[in-house]
Order: structure tokens, then sequence, then C-alpha cells
């Protein structure tokens, strides 16, 4: 609440970031969280919402569109009042901070912002001042691979991308007085390598960054995606089925924990014969102009809209307000706010995407250091009956890990495992005891298989939901360091590779003239990842 404060009366941006904790950590080269509070008072400066905004679409609000019955922007604080007084013997101080419960969100206000790369920084700057003014919980961006993060997340937000001329043009940036990420990471929508005739940079080469994010008060979860989907060219001119797809299998993949919204250029215009109607329906995204029924330019484009914010699913979410803001870049910032639910809930997951998930050892919230751990269960839980899974790690010491592939070996997937302890770890030996009773599945310790102070590991799934060829990979065994250290999962859906993984499997897998007998013994101790409710539900343990 002091940062919303902060943010509407018009305080500096130093004066905005006291005593908010920073987060900080370091960028590898596979990506990883960038987010400072911004040397560039953007949403302080114009109050936020101070300027008039120019005629707007608002949709009559009807009793169920309109949670709050107005059309009122949420993301929009309201400058606080001077009510302190000081004492004569002492130092004037701050109010103290409410105990009040957090203020529920029934609406987000959203920007999607293309600002042309090689803008001048004048020039960009005001743009930035535009996409703020009125305290969007949410912001994607394109172009801006370059663009220092104390610019793109000002004071009271922050951002994620993974850094790289390609990786990190689009990113994501939310409000942290209300919203608290909860996963993060980038897939790969196209990769079409080489350069066009007089091009700089591969405009074939596109990702995606999306950050999944819980409300303040615990109630709703979303997941926000920024994308930019290759022009039309002649090398890029079969690029974009694909794009879509693998952008439809990432929202597919995410709507597992909520509604997901999408923001990007996507270079066709919403009414030409282009525009991959067909694939975003089998994607079951639509644009907000689908919603809203209205449509207009979206920058410099001979009238054309290309830039666009959508939505899954569709019954989720009312357009309260949709408009267009004017950037000195070729594009138009495209600003809407949708009703929200009181309370989100996902969808089954029944596909998933080649890319990369980070944790956050440092959040506040225990989901946001567990998000690879998530991860990996997700991936277990949606192996159908008669397929395979095969795991590969150096350590198996998270129990949640064990329970979730002896769930699955009992509803008839074949689970075979493979350890490189010498010294078997509880959940080891539990797991190993409850596969010896289902023929076809097992857990085999091969210790010589495994580079002598290195962990690490891969799971291989022949099918995953609908996803044939999911293959894992972390530069960690499956332990607690996933929680308590900073970890990347790959996540890869070739065939080839998942191939080569499981010929690399099997070889290690081979058991020798006499396989070594493992002690049977239940699991116990210390929760299996520093975090609470590690234990092993009924539906986990019990027979079917």
């Amino acid at each position: 609440m002091m940062l919303r404060r902060a943010l509407a009366s018009g305080l500096s941006a130093a004066v905005a970031t006291a005593g908010v904790a920073a987060l900080a950590v370091t960028a590898g080269p596979t990506g990883g969280l960038l987010s400072a509070p911004g040397d560039l008072a953007l949403a302080a400066a114009t109050g936020c919402a101070s300027e008039p905004e120019p005629p707007t679409y608002t949709p009559t609000a009807t009793p169920s569109s309109s949670p709050t019955g107005t059309a009122t922007a949420s993301a929009s604080p309201t400058p606080a009042k001077a009510t302190g007084t000081s004492s004569p013997t002492s130092t004037p101080t701050a109010d103290p901070e409410p105990t009040t419960d957090p203020e529920p969100v029934t609406s987000v206000e959203m920007v999607q912002a293309n600002i042309k790369s090689g803008t001048a920084l004048k020039k960009f700057k005001a743009d930035l001042r535009k996409v703020f003014r009125t305290c969007p919980d949410f912001v994607t961006f394109n172009e801006v691979p370059m663009r220092q993060p104390q610019y793109l997340a000002p004071a009271g937000y922050e951002m994620f991308r993974t850094p790289g001329q390609y990786t990190g043009a689009n990113p994501v940036v939310w409000r942290t007085d209300r919203w608290t990420p909860e996963a993060r990471g980038t897939t790969m929508i196209s990769n079409k390598q080489g350069y066009g005739k007089g091009q700089h940079v591969m405009w074939g080469v596109r990702y995606a960054n999306w950050v999944t994010l819980r409300s303040v008060d615990g109630k709703q979860t979303v997941s926000v995606v920024a994308v930019h989907i290759a022009p039309k060219s002649p090398r890029t001119t079969k690029l974009l089925g694909p794009s879509i797809q693998r952008l439809g299998a990432l929202v597919g993949q995410l709507s597992g924990s909520g509604p997901v919204l999408v923001g990007g250029d996507f270079n066709r215009h919403y009414k030409s014969s282009e525009y991959p109607r067909a694939l975003l329906d089998a994607a079951r995204l639509n644009a907000v102009y689908d919603l809203s029924g209205k449509y207009e330019p979206t920058g410099d484009h001979r009238g054309a809209t290309i830039d666009y914010v959508m939505v899954r699913p569709a019954e989720a979410f009312t357009v309260l307000k949709q408009r267009t803001r004017e950037l000195n870049s070729d594009h138009d910032a495209v600003v809407v706010e949708l009703s929200l639910p009181e309370e989100t809930v996902g969808e089954p997951v029944v596909s998933f995407s080649a890319g990369t998930t980070v944790n956050d050892p440092a959040s506040v919230s225990q989901r946001g250091r567990s998000t690879v751990i998530r991860s990996i269960k997700s991936v277990i839980k949606a192996v159908p009956a008669g397929e395979e899974l095969r795991v590969r790690t150096s350590s198996l010491d998270v129990r949640r890990v064990a329970a979730k592939l002896l769930a699955a070996a009992r509803r008839g997937v074949t689970v075979n495992v493979v350890t490189g302890t010498t010294e078997s770890t509880t959940p080891e030996r539990w797991l190993t005891k409850q596969l010896s009773e289902i023929p076809g599945s097992y857990v085999r310790h091969r210790p010589g298989a495994f580079e002598a102070g290195t962990t690490s590991s891969v799971l291989l799934a022949s099918r995953a939901g609908i996803t044939p060829w999911v293959s894992l990979a972390l530069d960690r065994g499956l332990s607690r360091t996933m929680v308590s250290q900073r970890t990347v999962l790959r996540l890869e859906t070739k065939k080839k590779a998942y191939k080569k993984q499981v010929r690399a499997f099997k070889a290690d897998a081979a058991p020798p003239s006499a396989e070594p007998e493992e002690p049977t013994e239940e699991p116990g101790g210390e929760p299996g990842e520093g975090e609470g409710g590690d234990v092993p539900g009924p539906e986990e343990t019990a027979a079917p």
C-alpha cells in the first residue's frame, strides 16, 4: 500500500522504492530475473492517470459483465491524502503501515507496447511515460533487447526476460504491490537462422518470455506472455503456422495455473486473410477485439491493426476499456482494462512447450521458490497409462517427486529410474521397494554413470498429455537445491534429441551380472525439499 501511495502522490522514484525489498538474481547465459528500481520517475512523475486520456471505447456495464458496476481502472491508485501530524518533542515519522487485508483485484489493466528498436533515448523515455501513465498491472514490450531494466521496470515494477539479443527482446513487466511472481521462463517461437538482404538481425529467430503471477490476496493466478511474431518476408513466410502452434502449446501449458494474457506484435492485420484465426481458435486464444467487437489501427502501418492483447479462456474476461496511445515508436500502445474473476481456476494441462523455466530462491512466495519442482511434477502427472517415463538423476531426494513417480507407475506408466548415489537416499529406498512390486518398473543405482563432483537430472517421457518426446534437463539432482538455489529447467520436444537420450539411459541402466539388493524401509525424517507439505498424500501412495 505504501508503494501505491508513493506512485500516486508523485513522489520521486527514490522515495517510492524506500523500504521495498529489491530482488537481485544474477542473470546467467541461459536465463535470469532482471529487476531493478527505476532511476527514471516515470509513473511517479505523472501522478498515475493525472494526464487526460483521449476518448476510449467503454462498453456499457451490466451486472453480469462488471464486478464493480463501474468502469474505473483498478490499476490506477488513488492519491493519498496528507493526514499525518508530528509530535512537538520528536522527529516526524511516516504513518505506520495499515494492517488491513490486501485489496481484492477485480480488474486488471494491461499495456502492449512495441517500442521501435533504435528509437532515440529521449523519445524512448517519452514513450515509457505514456506506457506507465495509468500504472498498469502488466506491460508486455517488443523490440527492447538492449534497453536497460531500470527504464523498462520503473519504481513499483519488476520485469523478467532471459538476457540476449533475441531472448531478451520481449520482457514482461508487472506491478509489485498487486502481484507476486510464482514462475517464469522463456520459450522459442521460431528459429529460422540467417539474414535477409539488408537485415542486421535474424527476423526468423523469436522468443517469448512469460511470468505466472498470483494476486497479493492469493485468490487469483494469471500468466502473462510477451511475444513478437516474425514479419512476412521471403525468408520467414512459412514461420507463421509453427509460431502460433508453439505459442498455443505454451499457453496451454500455462493455463494449468489459471487464465493467460498474451501481448505482442503479430505482424498480421486483424481483418486480413493472413490473420491465423483457425490456429488461434485451436489454441483457445482470443484477441480482445473479438470480445469487444471493436478494433482500430495500432501504428504507422497503413491503418493496419497488428498489435494485440489476447486472452484464454475468453469466458474469464470482460473488456471494460480498450484504447490505443500514440507513441514516438511506429507502433501505438494497446491499453486494455479487463474484469477478472474473484477467484481463478486452472485448466487440465494437456500440452507442453519447449523452453526454459526458472525458479526464484529469494522469493517471498513458496510457490516461487518451488517452480522447478512443480514443473517436473506436472509433466510426471500428465504421462498417460501405457507410456514410458525414464529418470536419470545424480540424486533423488525429494519425496514429492518420488511419490509422483509411484503414482504414475500405479496408473500403468512404465517408470525406470537410474540414480548416481553411492548410498541410497530415503526417497530412493522407499521408491525402490514400491516399484519392485510393479512389473517393468525399477530403481537402479549407477554411480559410475555420473561424473564425480557433478549433479544433473534428465526426465524422459514418451508422451506427456498430447505432447510426444518430452525431455526435461537441469544441472542439479532432484534434491532440495532445486528450491534453495537458482535452477534453470530446460524442456525439449524433439524426437531426435529424445531418442538419443533414451539410448544413453538404456546404456546406463543395463544391469550388471548381479543387481545389488536395496534396503526397503519407509521414508522418514525431515521434509524432502525444505518446504512444508512434502509427505505423499493418500492418492499418491495407496494402491489404485
